[in-house]
């Protein structure tokens, strides 16, 4: 399927090409593959005389997608809202980028073995310490393990969250499970919209799904929304589990030519009169998708100008 949507961006590319139609150019990288996917479902709704969508993939998953949004290798990009706020807060020149579309929450993910590994802690504690939630991690030297853009959400969990157990950036997930299985952390973090590929094949005798618990869920309320975890059916939890979530977030910048202008205001007027369409013929993801939801309301939503007031190129 990713290869027919392959075809279809070359095709629509060389169209562009020739009929001068305007690009928008959406950084779409992610580990599995569902920002490709979902950006190929919006091509097959919205690319129109009007605009061009055309993907751009430079690896990295949200992280990539965001530095190629910042060094304007983009128009737009896929990432989830976390990954944006950790890298606002730490560089105010990230600011200019802000919320074109809110799109799905992607939910918190937190592992842990179902028979731990963890010693409890404390000089004279024995045993080993159950893990039944991200929470029973606060106040000891615990390790925690991500990859790509999990490892700013963990950061922000045990930083702004509170919990203060140390962020292990395993580079891929499939090295987090293996240090979680290992022993080497003592409970593994991802991010994405359930069920997750590399967790729906894992045994429910060996591992389990937590939640994340209100000694640091109250401290992030700003952050993420309210979401559970459901469509397991390997064991990983006895029913819908309750969590945190980013949102799935298109972010771009505000542009000064009316070509540009214009294709972001088509963009997201398509996205939302074909939402239904969406729904009915594309991913699941689309289920979850408000009409008019501005995103995280720490993050600024992209208001934009009239195209009579931007400046055309020709």
């Amino acid at each position: 399927m990713l290869r027919l949507y392959a075809a279809v961006f070359v095709v629509l590319t060389f169209v562009c090409s020739l009929f001068g139609q305007t690009q928008i150019r959406i950084a779409d990288d992610s580990s599995s593959g569902t920002y490709a996917q979902m950006l190929g479902q919006l091509v097959d709704a919205c690319s129109s005389d009007a605009f061009n969508i055309v993907p751009v993939n430079e690896g990295g998953g949200a992280v990539g997608n965001l530095a190629a949004l910042y060094n304007n290798h983009a128009d737009a990009a896929f990432l989830h809202s976390d990954v944006f706020l950790y890298n606002a807060q730490a560089d105010p020149s990230y600011n200019r980028f802000k919320t074109l579309l809110a799109l799905w929450p992607e939910q918190i993910h937190v592992l842990a073995l179902r028979n731990s590994k963890t010693s409890k802690p404390g000089t004279f504690s024995y045993g080993k310490l159950q893990i039944n939630s991200l929470s029973d991690l606060v106040g000891a030297n615990f390790k925690a393990a991500a990859a790509g853009g999990g490892v700013l959400t963990s950061k922000l969990l045990s930083g702004q969250g509170r919990g203060g157990f140390q962020v292990i950036d395993a580079q891929k997930g499939d090295n987090v499970i293996t240090m979680l299985r290992n022993g080497e952390v003592d409970a593994a973090i991802f991010v994405g919209a359930a069920p997750l590929p590399n967790l729906a094949k894992l045994s429910g005798q060996e591992f389990k799904l937590v939640p994340i618990g209100e000694a640091i869920a109250g401290n992030v309320g700003n952050v993420y929304r309210q979401a559970t975890i459901s469509g397991y059916s390997n064991g990983l939890t006895s029913g819908p589990l309750k969590t945190l979530a980013p949102i799935a977030t298109l972010f771009s910048k505000a542009f000064s030519t009316q070509e540009k202008v214009k294709a972001q205001a088509a963009l997201r007027n398509c996205a939302t009169q074909k939402l239904g369409y969406l729904q009915d013929n594309g991913s699941p993801n689309w289920q979850d998708v408000t009409a008019g939801d501005h995103g995280i309301s720490v993050i600024p939503y992209l208001e934009l100008p009239s195209t009579s007031t931007a400046q055309s190129h020709k």
